[in-house]
């Protein structure tokens, strides 16, 4: 059963005089388990839909024409929680007091499927995998970390485990696409487990289209937990190195390169960021495989407008994490030399977490304003494009107008596109005045939100 949580004015289904909190149960006499199932089933041109309004069933038919919308949002899915207990688990990893989704631990192949997040398959029973077959909810990023079974065991906290290679086989027989991450614990599943699993997931191309090694991170809040070492420059060093080697065979081998470092490993080995032809069709962007190719590839297509544009005289805080300042820096000499504008470099060192995390995805408000105050004088701040949510919070909860009020200066969310952005900061000169610091905490803001 789904419920009906909005529906468009103009769209098929207000047609049809359905109505937010319709529970919608069958579709041509199919049961509907979920949203994605009412896709499927209601892809057909006749319909009959079995509904309950006010705990009566009535049915509605309706003659779908090709490329008609209904028009209808559904409540969220009631997400399947991971039963693994992963040694390195970012949510074991997190001090108490946050918002209580972030501690929620999902494992949902349907999410995998619609968001790209990733799955174990741990808790993916026969008839998930039947439904995923016969729906073809395809491609799915899949949370490998090791073949060998014991390895994989081990990593994941559980005494027993399904096969992982086994389970994508079946899915790749089936025509199943999947993406693959590896989070790389030193000493647990790096060297010839690593090779192994590399090893193990290519031989199911092309069905696994890429595999992405990541970095463990490790945060000051890893107590009673398994010890794990974390990433160093020179083990950073020697997995770039495993995935040029292994990649370069996939190259020759399938035209792909099939395995990636995540940006983070280049940065700690302190290696360059390989160019474009490297990622191929990036198909890890957001899992951070690619994403500081893309921010500069980004710049260096669009700086001209930078000296093209009258843009004011202002001073702009440019808020990174530590790990992203070692590559923005150039950007920012750079940047100061085509326009009014004047960039600074804020990189954050990241108190809440330990300073042994040092990606900006995972900046707090506290620490951004806490760096800031060592940036005084101020026209704007510019956030980076993943520190906040899809509501516009940062990790503890602090709203772009929060830091607004805080800062007295516009706050502007930033995009990966690093020259649209700073056009965005320049127009807030021009749009809000903010008061003098004098505590005032009520300056309107006039940042948006993500």
């Amino acid at each position: 059963m789904v419920v009906i949580a909005q529906v468009e004015p103009r769209g098929l289904g207000a047609f049809a005089g359905l109505k937010p909190g319709d529970r919608v149960h069958r579709v041509n006499g199919t049961r509907v388990e979920d949203w994605i199932d009412f896709q499927v089933l209601a892809a057909e041109q006749e319909l009959l839909l079995e509904v309950e309004r006010d705990d009566e069933l009535y049915e509605v038919e309706i003659v779908r024409e090709p490329g008609e919308e209904f028009g209808l949002r559904f409540e969220d899915m009631e997400l399947r929680r991971c039963n693994n207990r992963c040694v390195f688990c970012f949510v074991h990893q997190m001090p108490k007091g946050l918002r209580p989704t972030l501690y929620v631990k999902d494992d949902d192949y349907r999410l995998s499927f619609l968001h790209g997040s990733y799955v174990t398959l741990t808790n993916t029973r026969e008839e998930d995998l039947e439904r995923i077959i016969s729906q073809r909810l395809s491609p799915l990023f899949i949370s490998v970390h090791a073949t060998d079974p014991a390895v994989r065991q081990r990593l994941l906290g559980r005494r027993s485990l399904a096969p992982i290679v086994p389970q994508m086989q079946r899915l790749a027989e089936h025509g199943i696409q999947m993406h693959s991450q590896v989070v790389l614990c030193p000493g647990w599943n790096d060297g010839p487990h690593l090779q192994r699993t590399i090893e193990d997931l290519a031989r199911l191309y092309p069905a696994v289209r890429s595999i992405a090694l990541v970095p463990v991170g490790l945060t000051r809040h890893r107590r009673g937990l398994p010890s794990l070492q974390p990433v160093t420059g020179e083990l950073a060093a020697q997995y770039v190195a495993v995935a040029a080697g292994a990649g370069a065979r996939f190259l020759q081998r399938y035209g792909e390169r099939l395995v990636y470092c995540a940006d983070e490993l280049f940065l700690t080995a302190r290696q360059p960021i390989p160019s474009r032809e490297y990622y191929g069709s990036f198909p890890q962007l957001e899992n951070g495989v690619g994403m500081v190719r893309a921010t500069l590839d980004a710049w260096y297509r669009q700086r001209h407008r930078l000296a093209e544009l009258e843009l004011p005289r202002m001073r702009v805080g440019l808020i990174t994490g530590q790990l992203a300042a070692t590559f923005l820096a150039e950007v920012v000499a750079a940047a100061n030399q085509l326009s009014a504008l004047r960039l600074e470099l804020v990189a954050v060192a990241n108190a809440f977490f330990g300073e042994s995390v040092t990606v900006s995805g995972l900046l707090t408000g506290r620490d951004i304003l806490a760096a800031l105050t060592h940036h005084p004088g101020l026209d704007c701040a510019l956030l980076p494009p993943n520190c906040l949510n899809d509501d516009g919070l940062t990790l503890d909860d602090m709203s772009v107008a929060e830091l607004e009020a805080h800062l007295h200066v516009p706050v502007v969310p930033g995009t990966p596109d690093l020259v649209e952005s700073l056009i965005a900061c320049a127009e807030t000169e021009r749009r809000c005045r903010f008061p003098a610091a004098t505590g005032d905490a009520t300056a309107k803001s006039s940042g948006g939100q993500r």
